[in-house]
């Protein structure tokens, strides 16, 4: 990074005093459409290629694989930073997945568990069917070891459903992806060792490059598939009997009606802070018919587990992602005194990208915040003091063992709210009706799951400044994008020299 910023100084304080040109064409150096393109590509396939969706449902149409693939690539183009971190706690589930199944190495029949065995299982590559739930649901890693454990299920044949095959089908686009990553960065280096000006674009598309790799890193023994394969309960047992025996056995405080995602779920240590906040905004945008990050989720049980899902991280992976997300942001600020058409835009970037590091601070601040209580919510699952479902505090676990929600009927009635006493029933003094209304509206905002899952319940004062915060975010986003194309109408007439095409740290250039 020190070696970047001594460039910006270098290069930079040279061409505010070089010519500037507009529009170039390609000749024997670069031109204008030649930086347009290698960065768009780059861009693209980093936003495309990295991004490894969930498998669908066995009922999805041939085009969903296509739409939950563009879902992730548009959280990658909003913010590659947000689909590493995906990336990260997929890495640390499957960890712990591998971990769990090596302890109990008695349940595997001498299989050896692998990462992509542990990917295949936590990204609902397995649903479980049985004479209740003929058309079955998806089950994690963790749930896949409850029901071996209590013998439930026989361990599913892995080899017969050909992980490792469909793990390297889209190998040879990896490869061209990072080849042309590989030498985008190392012909934009060369630029730097020679004090060549470059351009916004081009930083941008550096940083996207190494947030790619990264996630790729994370997603290096992630299979690639689209359909789920199923394995059925032992003899015939329903799952309800599965549930009893739990209640019974090792969840006393379970109710048995009641579950929202997967009759499996009470075996879940998955859903945290982050995950929920996240959920609430896609969930926004289901809303508003602004399908743009991931497919809604409108069966029950669930019939997939979302692309989008956050998982929580590993202490262990913390680093790593603390370093990725800090390169990512600061890239931002390496234009500072770079060369803008406008001093308006060169000062609109140097305020935006502050705003960038201020978010990230503020959202790692918060990501670390909601680690810490994940693991202090864990370490009580452990220790007996939440048996019933390891994400909820004490006030939601009591409200998930009271609430079923109805199968059918407007969650959001006033007969329903009024029922969970959410609302006055009976507001007859006109001039309180007001406040009751809004009342009803603000605890309606707290939770819009479609089930009304209590996990998933926000609090305003989080949901507030988080809102705020996001959208400013956006805002400035879209301006850096914007700018990376607007500002290549006035560029340094150095920008458009070459270096070397074949050998980029070989010749003069």
């Amino acid at each position: 990074m020190s070696f970047l910023s001594s460039y910006v100084i270098r290069s930079n304080a040279t061409a505010q005093n070089s010519t500037t040109v507009g529009w170039v064409n390609s000749s024997t150096d670069r031109g204008t459409i030649d930086i347009l393109w290698s960065c768009s590509i780059t861009i693209f396939l980093c936003c495309w290629v990295a991004t490894q969706p969930t498998p669908g449902a066995a009922t999805d149409k041939w085009y969903h694989p296509f739409v939950d693939k563009v879902h992730l690539a548009m959280i990658g183009l909003l913010g590659p930073e947000f689909l590493f971190g995906i990336a990260l706690g997929q890495l640390s589930s499957a960890r712990r997945c591998v971990k769990l199944f090596r302890k109990d190495s008695h349940l595997l029949h001498g299989t050896k568990w692998t990462y992509s065995y542990a990917f295949f299982v936590n990204m609902g590559g397995i649903h479980l069917t049985s004479p209740d739930f003929p058309g079955g649901f998806p089950i994690t890693g963790q749930q896949l070891h409850y029901l071996l454990q209590h013998d439930h299920v026989d361990f599913p044949d892995m080899k017969a459903m050909a992980v490792g095959e469909r793990n390297t089908r889209d190998t040879l686009s990896k490869l061209v992806t990072v080849w042309q990553v590989l030498f985008f960065s190392i012909t934009e280096l060369q630029r730097i060792r020679k004090g060549l000006s470059t351009t916004t674009i081009e930083i941008t598309a550096l940083s996207y490059a190494a947030a790619m790799i990264a996630t790729s890193v994370c997603w290096f023994k992630k299979p690639s598939i689209t359909k789920p394969q199923t394995i059925t309960t032992k003899n015939g047992k329903l799952v309800y009997q599965i549930r009893t025996e739990a209640q019974e056995q090792t969840h006393p405080d379970l109710k048995l009606e009641v579950w929202y995602r997967t009759p499996m779920e009470f075996v879940t240590d998955d859903i945290w802070g982050i995950d929920t906040h996240w959920s609430y905004y896609t969930q926004l945008t289901h809303y508003m018919r602004f399908l743009v990050v991931s497919r809604p989720l409108n069966t029950r049980p669930w019939n997939r587990l979302p692309s989008d899902q956050w998982l929580p991280p590993d202490n262990i992976l913390l680093p790593f992602g603390a370093l990725v997300h800090a390169m990512f942001n600061v890239s931002f600020v390496i234009p500072w005194n770079f060369h803008f058409p406008t001093n308006v835009e060169r000062w609109l970037w140097r305020g935006f990208s502050i705003y960038q590091l201020v978010f990230a601070a503020y959202g790692g601040v918060y990501y670390i915040i909601e680690v810490i209580r994940w693991q202090k919510l864990m370490s009580m699952n452990r220790n007996g003091d939440n048996l019933e479902d390891p994400t909820l505090d004490n006030d939601r676990s009591a409200q998930a063992r009271t609430y079923l929600p109805p199968m059918s009927g407007d969650l959001n009635s006033e007969s329903h709210l009024s029922g969970q006493g959410l609302i006055d029933p009976t507001p007859n003094r006109g001039e309180f009706r007001w406040y009751w209304k809004i009342q009803r509206w603000l605890n309606s905002a707290r939770n819009i799951s479609r089930d009304v899952d209590p996990r998933m319940e926000m609090s305003l004062r989080v949901l507030g400044p988080v809102s705020v915060t996001c959208a400013l975010y956006i805002i400035a986003r879209l301006f850096l994008y914007i700018e990376d194309f607007a500002s290549l109408r006035a560029q340094p007439a150095d920008t458009y020299q070459t270096v070397n095409r074949f050998i980029p740290f070989l010749g003069s250039g």
